[in-house]
């Protein structure tokens, strides 16, 4: 097995670790000197948000491999391989039980010798006559210790699908071709503090992954939340790209967006080089709080520069220090940082080096 880097959370999900951040003063000119504000970077794209908000999660899908960043786990952490071995068999044992339609699930290979350590269900398919019994198919697992960082980083691969039949020497030379591929483009995840120029994806403000070609697509999903207590302050961000030939579904997408019109007026803002339509609402039940929506109007099947991006949050000025709660309204909060969010200098490398 080739050497793998890794993510995930035993207690739950998968995981990377909260940057320190790169704080700095907000640049707005209407906004300077009053925020104390912290950059986030987070796929191809930046943003800067008020010094009380952190990532609470972000969810990435690449080609071969799924990541969720929640956070760190250290390697004092005594009992972590027998937790996640244990995690890993929880979460098919569904699969084992009988009765289901997959019944004859079973770990195909597991490996704790290795770094990564590694685990691979092979999923029964050939119980039920369905469009699923003419494949073999395969969940991978994976924990990795970074020895430098004193952290294990775990992740799930991509599910491993081939036809049936095939002869046995021929699955596993298959199957071994396909760990390979994921094993290499785990490997490519770097420890990489932000701010930085170099192409590739953010995980988070400490961690980047760069494949070193252009992958099929993006799609990644990413919350904040603020640590005021109490506070219900939150910004979520959907990032999708459709290729050339998904109009429809892309327009699909937009036009549920769009209905927004009907019950509320829109500004237009420019965010991450992409006009669209932002809604603002009060919250009835807090005064100082705004909820928003922002859709974008120009996003373009097979134009990379331009996918779904699709925001929501809400914001409470509520959660800013005493003295500035009465100089900065929810609405200027929004604008300055949606004006904020951009695609990170370097990230669009790959785009501008394979783009056809």
């Amino acid at each position: 097995m080739k050497g793998v880097k890794i993510f995930f959370s035993i207690c739950c999900a998968a995981l990377v670790l909260q940057g320190c951040g790169h704080i700095s003063k907000n640049k707005d000119a209407g906004m300077n000197n009053k925020i104390l504000a912290q950059k986030h970077c987070f796929g191809r794209y930046e943003v800067e948000l008020p010094n009380y908000m952190f990532m609470y999660s972000g969810n990435y899908s690449f080609d071969n491999f799924r990541v969720e960043v929640v956070r760190a786990v250290r390697t004092d952490y005594e009992t972590i391989e027998k937790d996640w071995v244990r995690y890993v068999k929880n979460t098919i044992a569904p699969d084992m039980r009988k009765g289901t339609s997959s019944y004859g699930s079973k770990i195909a290979h597991q490996d704790m010798k290795s770094n990564p350590r590694v685990l691979m269900e092979y999923m029964e398919t050939t119980n039920d006559v369905s469009s699923l019994s003419s494949l073999y198919m395969f969940r991978t697992f994976y924990l990795k210790e970074v020895t430098e960082r004193k952290e294990w980083l775990v992740i799930d691969g991509q599910g491993i699908e081939l036809p049936r039949p095939m002869p046995d020497a021929q699955l596993r030379q298959q199957v071994q071709r396909k760990l390979d591929s994921q094993m290499d483009d785990i490997n490519k995840i770097t420890y990489k503090p932000y701010p930085h120029y170099a192409p590739g994806y953010c995980l988070d403000n400490e961690y980047l992954y760069y494949s070193g070609r252009l992958e099929k697509r993006d799609y990644y999903h990413m919350v904040w939340h603020s640590n005021v207590e109490n506070s219900k302050t939150f910004l979520s961000v959907d990032v999708e790209s459709y290729d050339k030939g998904e109009e429809d579904k892309l327009e699909s997408r937009i036009s549920k967006g769009k209905l927004l019109r009907t019950f509320f007026s829109s500004t237009t803002v420019d965010v991450g080089g992409i006009k669209g339509e932002l809604y603002i609402s009060r919250d009835s039940s807090t005064p100082s709080a705004r909820e928003f929506q922002w859709i974008p109007g120009d996003s373009e099947a097979g134009n990379r520069m331009k996918p779904l991006i699709k925001i929501a949050g809400r914001f409470d000025t509520h959660d800013l220090p005493a003295e500035l709660r009465d100089k900065v309204s929810g609405e200027e909060l929004i604008l300055w940082i949606l004006e904020s969010l951009k695609m990170r200098k370097g990230a669009d490398e790959d785009i501008q080096m394979f783009r056809h």
